[in-house]
């Protein structure tokens, strides 16, 4: 199994050694939840997790200290005013704990929450993102879930930290009950329980995607590649129009790519913004690319790649420029599962137009892609 994605460090992360829980009355953490934060910040992870009982309950308290801090966050604070991939000094952490404290509380909560999935996603035993998140003989979803969405669904600018890391733990959460992730569950896990909230946090990834702005893109592409690992979420990206505005990113992208190559070559400044870009852009392809594994059980995936030829012309473009080896190598990937796939699963509804393979290699001589 691959690792999980990253969450880069919160800014105001040297704070967090900082916290003083018991002056913060507004989250309304009892003795005990309190006197369990402080244990976790003594103990190893691996103490922490040993128990499924006791991780859950631990997931839990880090759960209502999101929900908690959100409802009574000022959407002024000091901490959703940074910019994004901002650094601050440890004495600058610290100035922003007394000014923000509820702000610096949400990503101490939320970063606690990833490394309890990293953790529980890179290790094997008993004890797994299944048996700590749901709950019951049947699995169902921990309700809590939801301060997690309310996070995403503050608008605005929001927190940059906030939004990626709530929305990634939250498509790690919900991915564990994909009947395709299941093969080696322990115990039965509720995808029912889950439908909501997948389509929930992929409306919100939808959204992100549909924006014009990079920085807007950027908080839900790792949430978007966790959900790639599972059938089921895919095809839920795929109906809510993912492939198309996934896309419509990757052709914008390249072409400012292109435009930054220009300038390169003709002696303007592109500055670091095209490394950054690049990044993205492999990320944005590696999730296309992941979405061609559906081709041959689906005629609407099928229809959607076809649609306009947007999305091989995106490929081919990514291709021609050649920001990176990754970018071209997984682009190329892509076309190679576009141009082999057949129709012979589903064949679509009768009368519709044959989509396989031959579809997609004419698009793709007709945006001379090299044989």
């Amino acid at each position: 199994m691959s690792p999980p994605p990253s969450l880069a460090a919160s800014p105001v992360a040297p704070a967090f050694p900082h916290i003083q829980w018991d002056p913060l009355g507004s989250l309304r953490l009892t003795a005990q939840e309190t006197a369990l934060l402080r244990m976790a910040e003594t103990n190893p992870i691996e103490y922490t997790l040993a128990d499924s009982r006791d991780a859950s309950m631990y997931a839990r308290v880090l759960l209502k200290v999101v929900a908690e801090a959100s409802a009574s966050a000022s959407a002024s604070g000091e901490v959703s005013r940074l910019p994004d991939a901002s650094t601050v000094s440890d004495e600058e952490a610290l100035t922003i704990l007394d000014a923000d404290p509820i702000g610096v509380v949400t990503h101490y909560a939320i970063a606690k929450l990833h490394s309890i999935l990293a953790h529980l996603l890179a290790e094997s035993s008993a004890v797994t993102v299944a048996t700590v998140f749901y709950v019951g003989k049947d699995g169902i979803l921990v309700d809590q879930w939801k301060a997690l969405l309310r996070v995403l669904n503050k608008g605005g600018r929001g927190d940059a930290f906030a939004q990626t890391g709530a929305s990634l733990c939250l498509s790690l959460i919900l991915a564990a009950a994909c009947p395709s992730q299941q093969v080696r569950a322990s115990r039965p896990t509720s995808y029912a329980s889950a439908v909501e909230p997948l389509e929930a946090l992929t409306a919100w990834i939808i959204s992100q995607l549909k924006s014009s702005s990079g920085s807007a893109v950027a908080l839900s592409v790792p949430a978007m590649t966790a959900l790639m690992t599972a059938t089921e979420s895919r095809g839920l990206f795929a109906a809510s129009g993912g492939i198309k505005y996934l896309s419509r990113q990757l052709r914008s992208g390249g072409r400012k790519q292109s435009a930054n190559k220009k300038d390169a070559l003709g002696g303007s400044a592109a500055g670091d913004k095209g490394s950054a870009s690049v990044q993205q852009l492999y990320e944005l392809t590696f999730c296309l690319w992941t979405m061609t594994y559906e081709l041959e059980g689906s005629y609407s995936i099928r229809a959607d790649f076809a649609k306009d030829g947007l999305a091989v012309g995106a490929l081919t473009d990514l291709i021609t420029i050649a920001p990176r080896e990754k970018v071209v190598r997984v682009s190329l990937s892509a076309l190679r599962n576009l141009a082999t796939c057949t129709s012979d699963v589903d064949a679509g509804p009768a009368g519709s137009p044959r989509i396989d393979g031959q579809i997609f290699l004419t698009v793709m001589i007709a945006c001379c892609l090299m044989h």
